[in-house]
């Protein structure tokens, strides 16, 4: 069952109308000093070119709650840098789905250049089977240079081992099946 979901274009860039919503709904807060409303909605405008809506918002809501840790309206400044840190979580998971794009396309590129021929698989193919063949060599001369030291140790000698192999198995073992 798939929900509705309400998904914000969080990419959407804030309109000048967007920018003054934003300043009105700030305007509660004491003001500091300016020269004049002209100037100071010119340095607004400046500090907020280019911020997301949904920046803007989030930055607004941030700032009402009191996280420039003062109770007066923000600078232009201020507000611009509420607006970046109210996008750096999109900012880098975007990043990350690019690199991720990048890593599958060039993956995809790769393997398509990289072709085999039934030649380099057989010649790879051997050298497996003589690393195999190597190594299983290696073990079992490792295992009978244990059982000759366990030979030794217990003082059975090559011909006492041969006979032991020829004696008949005693009629009160029980064979396993």
């Amino acid at each position: 069952m798939n929900l509705p979901t309400n998904q914000i274009d969080v990419w959407a860039k804030a309109s000048d109308q967007d920018k003054l919503k934003a300043l009105a709904s700030l305007n509660s807060l004491p003001s500091r000093q300016t020269d004049t409303v002209e100037i100071s909605e010119a340095g607004y405008f400046v500090a907020l070119d280019g911020v997301t809506r949904h920046g803007l918002s989030e930055a607004v809501k941030a700032i009402l709650k009191g996280t420039l840790g003062h109770a007066f309206f923000p600078s232009p400044p201020e507000l611009r840098i509420q607006c970046d840190k109210a996008m750096e979580w999109h900012e880098r998971q975007r990043e990350r789905e690019h690199r991720e794009e990048r890593y599958v396309r060039e993956r995809r590129e790769n393997n398509a250049i990289v072709q085999r021929s039934p030649e380099a698989i057989a010649r790879q193919q051997e050298a497996y089977r003589k690393f195999c063949a190597g190594y299983t060599s290696e073990k079992d001369e490792a295992e009978e240079a244990e059982r000759a030291d366990i030979r030794a140790r217990y003082g059975m000698t090559d011909e006492l081992v041969s006979k032991i192999a020829d004696q008949p198995i005693p009629s009160n073992f029980k064979k396993l099946a």
